[in-house]
């Protein structure tokens, strides 16, 4: 054998041996009792876009040629609670959203929570963005992704972003 593998099989005996001391003389010493880490629990605000796809790429997961969507709705459910929360908010003229959950969600359940684009908005009559697309799961429900701490009127919140959602025209290719 060579000599780096007999330094190699010292070593692991002497870690064995390490290990059997430590392990044999655990249960005589007192135990260490950490503090428990307190979670720091913080009200929930949701943001993200809605977007009309163009007819070139309706059907593909893809936003290229796509324009901001004025008036859609955007729906948040969270089942984390016996009655659950659900509520709904609508899209500025640059397809923005944003909204803050009721004081009863916090941070602590925001898991349960999805969002989704429901209704294209009367924007989307003249551009016949009719039909929801399922790009980010904008049709079945998207998770919320923690993006950074905000504080609104001296409150914590976690503000989380969803989407983007889209809407397609109902075009034939």
């Amino acid at each position: 054998m060579g000599t780096s593998v007999i330094k190699a099989l010292k070593y692991l005996l002497l870690f064995n041996i390490s290990l059997t001391f430590i392990y044999t003389n655990e249960v005589s010493a007192s135990p260490v009792t950490l503090p428990a880490a307190k979670m720091s629990r913080r009200l929930v605000a949701v943001q993200g876009m809605v977007y009309c796809k163009s007819c070139k790429y309706s059907g593909i997961n893809t936003l290229l040629e796509a324009s901001p969507l004025q008036g859609a709705t955007v729906k948040l459910a969270c089942n984390n609670t016996k009655r659950g929360v659900t509520m709904e908010t609508k899209t500025d003229k640059n397809g923005y959203f944003f909204m803050l959950a009721p004081n009863k969600l916090t941070t602590y359940a925001f898991h349960t929570c999805r969002a989704w684009a429901t209704n294209p908005g009367p924007a989307a009559a003249t551009v016949t963005c009719t039909v929801p697309s399922q790009l980010n799961n904008g049709t079945t429900g998207a998770m919320l992704k923690p993006s950074k701490s905000i504080n609104i009127a001296e409150r914590g919140y976690v503000l989380f972003s969803v989407g983007p959602f889209a809407f397609e025209p109902a075009c034939t290719r």
